[in-house]
């Protein structure tokens, strides 16, 4: 039952990201550079006015939102093996940290934000404790 949950939850945090995306920005991001943008979406545009929950809510939260996901569909993929999810989940926030920060360097398209880094550390933090508490104990 929980190892279900963690898939679930992983998907709905990856769709509530890109749904903040599709609906609250005008699709700016790096994978429709490649894909054309769906015009579908072009008319579900909702402007939001400019306050800091506004600038959370549109650029810290969706990045929050795929790295939690991440980490949820590692812990979903590794969910009997501790072992191997700890060292996949490091693996993965490495490459999520590394990645945030080349975007400073420009090497790497994107905008780089510390904030981002912020709510990275703290979205890990979060769920690690979470998953310490509730889960880890009752596994082993």
């Amino acid at each position: 039952m929980a190892k279900r949950f963690y898939f679930v939850s992983s998907l709905i945090s990856l769709i509530t990201g890109l749904a903040i995306y599709f609906f609250f920005r005008k699709l700016d991001i790096v994978l429709f550079r490649f894909l054309p943008k769906p015009h579908f979406f072009a008319g579900f545009f909702i402007p939001v006015k400019p306050s800091i929950f506004s600038s959370f809510l549109l650029y810290n939260l969706p990045d929050a939102l795929w790295f939690l996901s991440g980490i949820l569909f590692l812990r979903f993929v590794w969910f009997y093996k501790p072992k191997w999810q700890k060292t996949y989940i490091a693996c993965f926030c490495g490459v999520a940290l590394i990645l945030e920060i080349c975007q400073a360097s420009k090497s790497i398209p994107g905008t780089f934000d510390p904030m981002d880094l912020f709510f990275m550390v703290l979205t890990a933090f979060i769920e690690g404790s979470l998953y310490n508490t509730c889960i880890a104990r009752r596994i082993v």
